[in-house]
């Protein structure tokens, strides 16, 4: 089964606001499931993780995946913060969590990735929770063969890719031939708008060319079970509105609904 999240960052934007849009207006989009992107230290903490489980009952929300903070920094704490995030996301129920990298060749690249995967995967098969490794543009995680040296360097079921079809038509990678090469290792989808490829230019849903169908039609080709969790990059002179996210949930539901 296919499901549909809404990420926090669409109305909470970067801001350490608490959720309270999210929890606000999420549930008038008709999407039921989350994903936290929980950049902030409280976010991981027992008592604000039990706050969002509690926020979510009361709202008919449902955590899905578990954001945080990229790869990067310190060996030892970067290690720590990920067995962190997948001690938050099981306190969720969620058991993805997802993650992208540092600026590309900073922060010890794609090796202090390597790394730190080396030390985490195996609690992570341990608590049976994927972790889910996204793309960005101008990223120690944006090519095709990026994915294939992790995964050569690192081989588990609970590893794999977050594919963020906006951030990959930023950076001009085919995702048909990404999907060809590392499609099985794809455990998670963003979907996000972008305009025009090359260069980051997220608009909102409709108003740019990134081909979410057949994205989703090939993963759904090859058995993907999982969630596409919808992003909508915050901007301030136009924050993210209740029809912006229910064009978008509903845009996406038909195409789900059509190849599965």
């Amino acid at each position: 089964m296919i499901r549909i999240a809404g990420a926090t960052i669409c109305f909470d934007g970067f801001d350490d606001t608490d959720f309270i849009y999210t929890f606000e207006k999420l549930p008038l989009t008709g999407i039921r499931y989350v994903e936290f992107n929980a950049w902030f230290p409280k976010n991981l903490t027992p008592g604000k993780l039990r706050d969002i489980k509690r926020r979510c009952e009361a709202t008919g929300l449902a955590p899905a995946v578990l954001h945080g903070s990229g790869f990067g920094g310190s060996l030892t704490k970067d290690v720590c913060h990920k067995l962190q995030m997948i001690e938050a996301a099981n306190a969720l129920g969620a058991r993805r969590i997802s993650a992208t990298g540092a600026a590309r060749g900073s922060d010890g690249g794609l090796e202090h990735i390597i790394a730190v995967l080396k030390e985490i995967v195996p609690y992570a098969e341990e608590t049976d929770t994927l972790i889910c490794l996204e793309n960005h543009a101008g990223n120690n995680l944006e090519f095709i063969e990026d994915y294939e040296r992790i995964f050569e360097a690192v081989d588990s079921p609970v590893l794999g890719a977050c594919l963020d079809d906006g951030h990959f038509d930023a950076s001009d990678v085919d995702m048909d031939l990404l999907i060809d090469r590392v499609g099985g290792k794809i455990n998670h989808i963003h979907v996000k708008e972008n305009k025009g490829r090359g260069a980051v230019n997220f608009v909102r849903f409709g108003e740019g060319e990134t081909d979410h169908r057949n994205v989703i039609t090939r993963m759904a080709a090859l058995g993907y079970e999982g969630f596409v969790t919808i992003e909508i990059s915050p901007r301030k002179e136009r924050p993210t509105t209740v029809e912006d996210m229910t064009f978008a949930h509903s845009e996406i539901d038909k195409i789900i609904r059509s190849v599965t």
